[in-house]
């Protein structure tokens, strides 16, 4: 594997919302999986590297940071689920983050608030076209982060209103973090598993008894952000062309 590989870095918080890649990858042509839990495809000059951080926005920063001194990825990408607060959303439709905003951050000065980088407009539009091809209803915008699952409709109204996000997750916000203060790339692709409300905990719930009972490769909410990930990478601009192309 060349030095200069393109390395993605591809974290989730929890198993069940990384586990799909690497059945997706040993069917996708052009891919080997060179560790436990690395994978080059030489044609598109890419390496991924998979990590599960742990829930939360400390798991999140650390494993972040660890995860940067070990691989140097050139890129971060975060997939896993969020709470929706797309107006009709479906459960399985997809946020594409844009910019990220820590909601439970409130520093007495508003210089000491971290600058969060938006994320590569290359990314966004590259992944608004895969889930087109999926079929996938897909909404760019701001993603929110609390240490805390949200499932109030009245603490959701709060953040709707200072925010406007498009989901809401306990991760995001604190990889952003890391990620802009190391200069680099970072986009986070999530799915809606619930809408950040009081049916929220059922919700969750009933997706812990599917993947129990079908194996958590087998759960379809989680596979849409990997798909979208994996293939958004493999057309980055830079990328070489197939041999058929």
């Amino acid at each position: 594997m060349p030095k200069t590989a393109y390395t993605a870095a591809i974290l989730a918080a929890i198993d069940v919302e990384i586990a799909y890649l690497s059945t997706f990858l040993d069917g996708r042509p052009g891919w080997k999986q060179i560790s436990a839990n690395e994978y080059f495809n030489e044609e598109k000059n890419l390496k991924l590297v998979s990590w599960i951080l742990g829930p939360g926005k400390v798991n999140a920063a650390y494993g972040t940071a660890d995860i940067i001194n070990k691989y140097h990825p050139d890129i971060i990408v975060n997939v896993g689920v969020a709470g929706g607060f797309v107006k009709n959303a479906r459960r399985g439709d997809v946020a594409i983050g844009t910019e990220y905003a820590q909601v439970d951050f409130n520093p007495f000065l508003e210089k000491n608030r971290p600058s969060l980088a938006p994320s590569p407009v290359w990314f966004i539009e590259q992944a608004e076209k895969e889930a087109e091809k999926l079929e996938v209803s897909a909404s760019k915008g701001l993603i929110a982060t609390g240490d805390f699952f949200l499932r109030d409709s009245r603490q959701k109204a709060v953040i709707a209103r200072k925010f406007n996000p498009v989901a809401f997750d306990m991760e995001s916000g604190a990889i952003s973090q890391v990620a802009s203060a190391k200069s680099l790339d970072f986009i986070s692709i999530r799915t809606f598993s619930d809408f950040a409300d009081e049916d929220a905990p059922a919700l969750i719930l009933e997706r812990q008894k599917e993947a129990k009972i079908n194996g958590i490769r087998k759960v379809t909410i989680e596979h849409s952000p990997v798909i979208i990930a994996v293939k958004a990478l493999e057309n980055r601009p830079d990328a070489p062309l197939d041999k058929a192309e």
